[in-house]
């Protein structure tokens, strides 16, 4: 009885912490272009409170907190922070400004208030939140279950037009007029000056910040609508005296004019962005808005690891950050509008199981680019390639695609999805997109090159390069001297099915009788330019193509003498993903020595540790459940604590050098 009612207790307290996270995240606002979740509880959990405190404490944090007039005792529990919860940061942007803001819960006011002894006196804000202004364009608001620090930047292309940089006073000035040569310098010379008065009387010397003459009106918090009236233009005095153009006190002036109206220009823009920010707070701190959708909600929660983030809507995210707003693409007739990715929502995620860390990202796709990406990665791994995965073998690179599909599917894709770029030739490029289509003849280049390739590095081997050099004689004339050295060099070989090797015969035969190349014990040699660079072999084995820097491999395969041991590690990693890519770690400290190359004194010890280090790999299993997804993992030391903790380990080792 007494385990039942323990366990219904364990059961409560989890909940309760369920709940305390989610209402934290329906505080994120429906707008946002990014959100990243911090699984606090399983960082600290993974990466071993201790080793975080004594890191903290060599970092100095601690030591800078009882200078500003707080103790904590040299452990992070004490910082106020609560280290169970998850904890957020998102970002919004406008047409004006963007915002980021963090937001993690709080476990004691009082502790954490201390923290911020230093950055002034809190002062009363908005519903039960107290606020502290830190560097210009942030400030922090906090109450007993939370702290949120928001941050805002003027969007840089806002303020471009004139027409939105007239409305809230702020004028572009230029050191010099283009036009001053061309028209009446006496006539350019006088406004100058007289802008440059007109400007000195508004403007005390010193002046740190200067309001716009009608300060801006924040309507329903909202950046976008903010309005403020036009400056009033400044008539020219009639009784200025013109001035010469060789006279320095015009250029004197000129220049005065510009820096204080840049000057003023820029506390308009501090202003607005400040007041922005106070709107933006305030609209958050009200919940005026809609917050993010369950869905939403629910797509960063689910499963959570170390750290996810996770963005709602790619295109839009991905449109925003081009520049087309302030390079002539209109002009060109480029719609960018128009431009579509059929991307939908991306996750990307940090987790650790064991001595592995993971990173693990995948995307949505509109069911158009799903269907269409599935036939593209349709094409399984050939099972042919596993015999050149063996112990010898550094690392690898395995790429599926069906061309068949590639071809057919490509020409259909460009239009529908890149259309809108073309502005008045779409027509035009859309049916050269067809007409290549029709002219393209996919089943029998599919027969030539399916879609899969093998790249391996498979050991080192000691290479006879020949090279350049050049002597002089006693009145400095050079002469070019050929000499060879031996170079330790990693062998690698590029592999790919054909089916069809006509074409690439014909092509090589066609070389050898252009002496560009020779053939020995059926593999085909190219020789090196101008003997800087090492001879290329090329070999057609049953259906497969290879290209090597290395005869003797090529010979050996052809023979087929390849009997070292399988790497099965590799095999799997290759068999199971449309695209895999590995290194093994083990083996970089012995090919570096190998090579002659050494990585500094300071790095020996490091890399003698990746002895015990497993392979880092890329792997990607193509389009899951209409997503694409990719992984990248990394095998650390097996230790008991796992990957984090040993990670910090070498961070403090680093640290008490």
């Amino acid at each position: 009885m007494k385990s039942k009612i323990l366990l219904t207790g364990l059961a409560c307290l989890s909940l309760m912490g369920s709940v305390k996270s989610q209402d934290l995240i329906k505080l994120i606002p429906e707008e946002a272009e990014m959100i990243a979740a911090f699984n606090v509880k399983e960082i600290v959990q993974k990466a071993n409170a201790n080793k975080l405190n004594e890191l903290l404490q060599k970092a100095g944090l601690f030591k800078r907190i009882e200078k500003s007039g707080a103790s904590v005792g040299n452990d992070i529990k004490n910082l106020g922070i609560d280290l169970t919860q998850t904890s957020y940061f998102y970002s919004r942007k406008t047409d004006s400004v963007s915002f980021i803001e963090f937001i993690f819960p709080l476990s004691n006011k009082g502790q954490f208030e201390k923290l911020l002894h230093d950055a002034g006196e809190p002062k009363p804000f908005a519903n039960g939140f107290s606020s502290i202004a830190l560097k210009p364009g942030s400030m922090l608001v906090y109450n007993d279950r939370m702290a949120r620090f928001i941050s805002s930047t003027m969007n840089t292309t806002f303020l471009d037009n004139d027409s939105v940089a007239n409305r809230y006073g702020i004028k572009k000035v230029a050191y010099m007029d283009p036009a001053a040569d061309a028209y009446s310098p006496e006539i350019d010379s006088a406004a100058a000056v007289a802008d440059s008065a007109a400007v000195a009387v508004d403007w005390e010397e010193g002046e740190k910040e200067i309001e716009p003459l009608s300060p801006p009106v924040i309507v329903e918090s909202l950046p976008d609508t903010v309005v403020a009236s036009v400056e009033a233009v400044v008539p020219v005095p009639m009784d200025v005296a013109p001035a010469e153009m060789h006279d320095p006190s015009y250029y004197d002036s000129l220049y005065t004019a510009y820096e204080d109206q840049n000057r003023k220009n820029d506390s308009i823009r501090n202003a607005l962005r400040d007041k922005w920010l106070t709107g933006e707070a305030t609209r958050l701190l009200s919940a005026s808005y809609k917050p993010l959708s369950v869905s939403d909600q629910n797509k960063v929660l689910k499963n959570l690891g170390l750290i996810r983030l996770y963005v709602p809507h790619v295109e839009e995210l991905y449109r925003g950050l081009m520049p087309y707003k302030s390079i002539p693409y209109l002009y060109m007739g480029i719609n960018m509008d128009k431009f579509r990715t059929g991307y939908q929502d991306g996750v990307l995620d940090l987790s650790q199981e064991g001595n592995v860390l993971k990173l693990k990202g995948s995307m949505g796709l509109d069911k158009d680019l799903a269907e269409m990406s599935k036939r593209f990665y349709a094409r399984k791994p050939n099972g042919k390639f596993s015999k050149f995965l063996t112990d010898k073998t550094l690392g690898f690179f395995n790429f599926n695609i069906n061309s068949e599909a590639y071809l057919r599917d490509m020409p259909s894709y460009m239009a529908k999805y890149y259309g809108g770029l073309l502005g008045p030739q779409q027509d035009l490029v859309e049916w050269g997109l067809m007409a290549l289509e029709v002219a393209l003849d996919e089943k029998a280049i599919a027969q030539v090159m399916p879609g899969d390739h093998l790249f391996v590095v498979n050991g080192l081997r000691k290479f006879r390069k020949e090279y350049i050099d050049y002597t002089y004689d006693d009145d400095y004339n050079a002469t070019e001297v050929k000499k060879t050295k031996d170079e330790t060099l990693p062998v690698f070989i590029w592999m790919f099915t054909s089916k069809d090797q006509r074409l690439i015969k014909k092509g090589l035969d066609l070389a050898i009788a252009k002496s560009l190349g020779k053939t020995q014990d059926g593999i085909y040699a190219f020789s090196s330019k101008k003997a800087m660079d090492f001879p290329m072999y090329m070999l057609l084995k049953d259906d497969l193509v290879m290209v090597s820097n290395d005869s003797l491999s090529l010979l050996d395969i052809r023979q087929n003498k390849m009997a070292a041991p399988a790497n099965k590690d590799f095999i799997k990693l290759m068999k199971q993903n449309k695209m895999s890519a590995a290194f093994d770690l083990q083996k970089l400290p012995a090919m570096l020595q190998e090579m002659g190359i050494s990585p500094g004194r300071q790095w020996d010890k490091t890399f003698a540790q990746l002895n015990q280090y497993g392979s880092t790999a890329i792997t990607s299993k193509g389009i899951v459940d209409n997503r694409m997804e990719a992984e990248m993992s990394s095998k650390l030391p097996q230790t008991k604590e796992g990957a984090i903790s040993y990670m910090i380990d070498q961070i403090l080792l680093e640290i008490d050098k």
